[in-house]
């Protein structure tokens, strides 16, 4: 995402990663799995855009959330932000899950290879990002 935008936006970036990344999802009061939640409640309730909610669905499989709680959490926003919002992050979560014929894991096809170089800027390097395991509760096995 912040690829595109960076010809356009060319502070986009350090602006996510310097405020949302390192000063908002590095907190460490709730842990990361419940963090993951709350971002998927407000970004289904929003009706956030199919990138933002994608990413972060995708983040919170990543963070250890199950396929059922993550379902369960949009489900939960029902009565707030109402079906039509609730349908679209639910098609994004199939779309994530759904095996793919020829391919073991589902999320395979937005891995890194081990020789891409990092692309965040040097001066966020240091914050591992949303999926990190450091916050209370979070399992050091976790991804």
């Amino acid at each position: 995402m912040t690829d595109n935008l960076r010809e356009v936006a060319p502070d986009f970036e350090e602006l996510l990663l310097g405020f949302a990344f390192a000063d908002v999802w590095a907190r460490t009061v709730l842990p990361l799995r419940e963090r993951a939640l709350v971002r998927l409640g407000a970004l289904t309730a929003l009706g956030a855009p199919v990138t933002a909610t994608r990413a972060n669905i995708d983040s919170a499989l990543h963070a250890g959330l199950g396929r059922e709680e993550v379902s369960e959490a949009i489900l939960q926003t029902l009565p707030y932000a109402g079906f039509p919002h609730a349908i679209t992050a639910l098609e994004i979560l199939r779309e994530l899950v759904e095996p793919v014929p020829g391919r073991t894991d589902p999320r395979a096809h937005r891995a890194e290879p081990p020789d891409a170089p990092p692309k965040r800027r040097p001066d966020h390097r240091a914050y591992p990002g949303p999926d990190a395991t450091s916050s209370p509760g979070a399992s050091p096995d976790a991804p």
